[in-house]
């Protein structure tokens, strides 16, 4: 019988809570990353700490600069406005193939992923919001849509690039707070994917996308311009 080992299943639960706070900005883009704090404030060792901001560099997510250390990876308008334009395409192609390819289950998953989605208080319920809950089911909604789509490799480079994601959509969620219909745009998705209306539903993936980037793209535009006087 195989018996846990505290220390692995401590420096595991270091890394997946690091990377939940790199992922939902609670880790700001770019910041510098104090070990100690950080090992204060999970209550772990330095070296998990360390092992896990290591794991995190292999993701893209942190950054190590030899003789300065490590750095919650930057965000930028570049790579946001190729982020966006290669999402579109991943998105709608896994889209597509998983409505041709799903079944009744695949219909019965969806359902209840939207139904979760739609209790769990969104951006625009101000005080009642919980990001976490909201991201766990907003993240089970758009991973149950493309879980039909045979292409493996599809599947792969879309998952990473939904998690590569996830700090644009936290800061556009942020600054888009009780301006978009989020609920509307899901149940949208839903609808055309239930009726198995591919196109429908790949324009409507595209214009998900699109506006969950827009608004940002617009704030980092306007810091570079300040940035340039």
């Amino acid at each position: 019988m195989s018996v846990d080992n505290p220390a692995k299943s401590l420096t595991q639960a270091t890394y997946e809570r690091l990377r939940r706070d790199v992922l939902s900005c609670a880790l700001a883009p770019g910041s510098r990353v104090n070990v100690k704090e950080l090992a204060e404030l999970y209550e772990a060792s330095g070296g998990a700490v360390r092992e896990a901001l290591s794991r995190l560099t292999s993701e893209d997510l942190v950054v190590l600069e030899p003789q300065k250390g490590f750095r919650i990876a930057p965000i930028s308008l570049a790579d946001l406005r190729d982020l966006t334009l290669a999402r579109i395409e991943i998105e709608g192609m896994c889209l597509r193939q998983s409505i041709e390819n799903g079944d009744v289950s695949w219909e019965a998953r969806l359902v209840s992923a939207y139904h979760s989605l739609s209790r769990a208080p969104g951006p625009e319920s101000g005080d009642k919001y919980e990001s976490v809950q909201w991201n766990g089911a907003h993240s089970a909604f758009h991973e149950t849509l493309v879980s039909a789509c045979p292409n493996s490799w599809l599947s792969r480079l879309r998952k990473m690039m939904f998690e590569q994601n996830s700090r644009y959509r936290a800061l556009s969620v942020a600054i888009t707070a009780g301006d978009r219909d989020l609920a509307g745009e899901h149940k949208g998705l839903l609808d055309a994917a239930l009726a198995r209306d591919a196109d429908t539903a790949v324009a409507l993936i595209g214009l998900h996308i699109q506006q969950t980037s827009a608004v940002l793209m617009t704030e980092l535009q306007a810091s570079k311009a300040l940035g340039d006087q």
